[in-house]
């Protein structure tokens, strides 16, 4: 499940779909809905940035993600890689239809417009190609993070409740755990180098 969720989110941030920023130098004002034009300028904005390698870079993330379980047979292993990507690929049409009218009410027509007018270019096509490609490295690097994130947030946590002696070392072990890390402080794999 964790892999799941992780999987979700790289391919959000890493296919430029990522939550979408707050203007926070315009004041506050009320939402109105999208034009017929901003949401046909998203909707290709957001087709320019999805990528044919979608597939095969999800299909490389859940192996990662999978493999960091090593009691599971490889069998169940294969098994749950093809089904979780098989149904994250088939969500991602529902996603962006979910994402469109999102898009539209944030960006200024103006905004799609020149987003929409940089990613239909030679560069724009290849940024947004690469974007797709390094998401693994970029899961690699958030999954060898999470152990010292774990860490440092049992330490806080034992310190704004007081832990007793020991306490500490239990609660990060099962945060580890819960988490699907083995609780060694080595547990995290260097990230990969990047293939080229």
């Amino acid at each position: 499940m964790r892999f799941m969720i992780v999987c979700m989110a790289a391919v959000m941030a890493g296919s430029g779909l990522a939550a979408a920023p707050v203007r926070a130098s315009e004041p506050q004002q009320a939402v109105t809905a999208p034009s017929a034009r901003q949401l046909a300028l998203t909707r290709r904005y957001i087709d320019l940035m999805m990528s044919d390698q979608l597939e095969d870079v999800v299909r490389e993330i859940m192996g990662d993600e999978a493999g960091r379980d090593s009691t599971v047979p490889e069998e169940d292993r294969q098994f749950m890689v093809e089904l979780t990507t098989d149904l994250l690929t088939d969500l991602i049409p529902q996603m962006i239809n979910e994402l469109v009218p999102v898009y539209a009410a944030t960006y200024t027509e103006t905004e799609l417009e020149a987003l929409v007018a940089f990613y239909d270019t030679e560069m724009g096509r290849s940024i947004a190609a690469k974007s797709i490609q390094v998401m693994p490295e970029e899961n690699r690097v958030m999954m060898s993070m999470m152990p010292q994130l774990l860490d440092k947030m049992a330490a806080r946590m034992c310190q704004h409740y007081g832990c007793g002696p020991g306490e500490l070392e239990t609660l990060r072990s099962e945060m580890r755990a819960g988490a699907g890390f083995d609780s060694s402080p080595a547990s995290a794999p260097p990230p990969k180098p990047a293939s080229r």
